[in-house]
């Protein structure tokens, strides 16, 4: 069954689009992965505040 090209340019619209949304949460996804992975071996703790000390 043949598409029209109009319902064929919203399907390549909508895919760009997904494809866009998919890689943007996988480079979000490892951000996140390597900001724990910095913390963890910086040993940075988060939101401790040190005894007698300031903020």
């Amino acid at each position: 069954m043949h598409q029209s090209r109009k319902e064929q340019g919203v399907e390549r619209a909508s895919r760009r689009l997904l494809h866009s949304d998919r890689r943007e949460a996988i480079v979000m996804s490892r951000l996140e992965e390597q900001v724990e992975t910095a913390e963890e071996f910086f040993a940075f703790p988060s939101n401790r505040r040190e005894p007698g000390g300031r903020m």
